[in-house]
């Protein structure tokens, strides 16, 4: 049954491990992203700020205001998204240590059954 254990480690730690890898990946993604989007807005705003028409300013403005709410709700989706990864890598890290429980009482009950 060491074997059981072993092998039931070694699928706990790989399951963890990819987890935790999802989540750092999520988390570089969400910032390059929310840079790079940033920086789009300041170069975009920076090549027509000079000209000075008023329907150029009224479509700078427009642009501002939709750049700055895909940020906004990017910055916001990508937070709970975080969170919900790292709530379900807390409820598989509490599934496992459970099911690595059990196998440990089940691996004894059948030992002990079988030296009667």
């Amino acid at each position: 049954m060491d074997k059981g254990l072993e092998f039931f480690d070694a699928w706990a730690k790989t399951q963890k491990e990819f987890l935790e890898t999802s989540i750092n990946t999520q988390e570089t993604f969400r910032a390059h992203w929310l840079d790079s989007m940033k920086k789009s807005q300041e170069s975009f705003l920076s090549t027509t700020g000079a000209v000075d028409n008023p329907h150029t300013k009224e479509i700078l403005k427009l642009f501002n205001a939709w750049i700055g709410t895909m940020i906004n709700t990017s910055e916001l989706f990508n937070g709970e998204f975080v969170k919900l990864q790292k709530s379900w890598g807390q409820t598989l890290e509490n599934q496992i240590e459970q099911s690595k429980e059990m196998t440990k009482v089940f691996s004894a009950y059948i030992e002990k059954a079988g030296t009667k």
